[in-house]
């Protein structure tokens, strides 16, 4: 033993190798060596002491069991506890499935983000593109192409523009004039003149009379045309401004993008020289008003004498208008909405928040008007619904907001929070200060 001792010690050796503690290796490996073993004056009187009481050679350990086979120390294994769980709300197991569930799929998509990002934005843009010709503006359409084999006069409308401010509707009408069975001779074309705008400079009085006729078909010359004897004739077509009112409907264009307007058309064709009644139909319409879904209301039931064709009509804003109206008025508001919860938690709770965000309503302002501005068909100025209800009220509270978010700059730094947002309960500092109790 005292063999043993003299070379644990180190003595009798010439060597400058400093003094090895018999700790040495509890300490480098046993976590239940305290700070005290390395740090006591009679460390080496203990240490002695506790090998020659120990039955096993001196290895610091106290079971052979936590020996390998070379007789090192083995690896330290420390028994993984359980925490318990807070007293307190307990997840279902359907909630803790959907967890699981999401984790795999996060851990799933993160692996191959490359491709879920692709697949993404290909399906937003197939969506967006897949709803916006769902919504498309649908091609003017009056015609009835089942009179295209029973009518003498066959017209052929396109659809110009639409003026709701001025409330009248541009169309261009072409004909052609199938005589052959009637010996071609000239037709006169009427159209309801007090449904057509006309200059107001002109001398004819308004009446209920059978109006003047808006075109003349000289059936010789339809003729010369076809058979190429003569050219010189004028083309078949001409332009009516038709009227369009609003006053059956009552919304007007204060009422946009749900303003509506109605109109009516009615024209028949008479025989030149005999006044006799000739077919008229509208066989074919073509043309869009941007902005304006123009369908047939209905055809008149009632017939008279005389081969008269009705038409009502019916002007609407288009629905892709009308959807991006409304995203725009939503957008505003919740853009508002943010930036006053922000002055609220800021200016008057003292939540610190960076200063880029408190000057950004001062942007927004003007950032609302150029948005309105982009609404399609919408009255200039200020004056429909949706800037009552919409823009001219966020623009109120986003003025205030400005205000308050630029004045707190000159009372104390806004990106720092206040003491009293940390209090705890109601009068915290004051009471720990003051003596003050609630």
């Amino acid at each position: 033993m005292a063999n043993v001792l003299t070379k644990l010690c180190g003595i009798g050796e010439t060597s400058a190798r400093p003094v090895v503690s018999p700790t040495h290796n509890r300490v480098l490996s046993d976590s239940s060596v305290t700070i005290e073993h390395v740090i006591s004056p009679n460390r080496f009187q203990d240490s002695l002491t506790e090998m020659v009481a120990s039955p096993l050679p001196y290895t610091g350990l106290r079971s052979p069991r936590e020996l390998d086979e070379k007789g090192d120390l083995k690896a330290e294994t420390t028994a993984i506890v359980d925490e318990p769980e807070p007293v307190g709300w307990r997840a279902s197991p359907t909630w803790i499935k959907l967890t699981l569930q999401y984790d795999l799929a996060y851990h799933y998509l993160k692996q191959r983000w490359g491709f879920f990002c692709a697949f993404l934005l290909v399906g937003i843009v197939c969506c967006s593109i897949a709803i916006g010709w769902r919504f498309r503006l649908k091609t003017f359409n009056i015609a009835d192409p089942d009179s295209v084999h029973d009518s003498i006069v066959q017209l052929s409308a396109n659809l110009v523009d639409v003026d709701p401010s001025g409330q009248e509707m541009i169309l261009d009408w072409n004909i052609d004039y199938e005589c052959e069975p009637i010996g071609c001779p000239d037709v006169n074309i009427y159209f309801d003149a007090n449904t057509l705008r006309s200059d107001s400079s002109g001398s004819t009085i308004a009446s209920n009379v059978k109006p003047d006729p808006i075109f003349m078909i000289n059936g010789g010359n339809v003729l010369a045309m076809r058979n190429n004897t003569d050219r010189r004739p004028s083309a078949l077509t001409f332009r009516t401004d038709v009227a369009i009112t609003n006053a059956p409907t009552h919304r007007t264009l204060q009422s946009y993008p749900y303003d509506k307007y109605v109109t009516q058309l009615v024209f028949f064709a008479e025989e030149v020289a005999t006044n006799d009644s000739v077919s008229i139909a509208i066989v074919k319409t073509t043309g869009i008003a941007v902005g304006f879904n123009v369908q047939l209301q209905n055809i008149t039931d009632t017939r008279d004498n005389f081969g008269t064709v009705i038409k009502n009509i019916e002007v609407t804003r288009g629905p892709v208008v009308r959807l991006y109206a409304i995203f725009i008025v939503l957008v505003v508001w919740l853009v508002t909405l943010t930036f006053m919860a922000t002055c609220v938690m800021n200016v008057f709770f003292g939540k610190g928040i960076s200063s880029g965000v408190l000057v950004l309503p001062v942007g927004t302002l003007f950032a609302f008007t150029q948005l309105r501005g982009t609404l399609p068909g919408a009255p200039e100025g200020f004056g429909a619904v949706i800037d009552f209800v919409g823009l001219l009220p966020c623009l109120a509270i986003l003025t205030f907001c400005s205000i308050f978010m630029t004045a707190v700059f000159l009372l104390r730094d806004p990106e720092r929070d206040i003491p009293r947002w940390h209090w705890k309960q109601p009068g915290e500092g004051r009471r720990r200060n003051t003596g003050y109790s609630v």
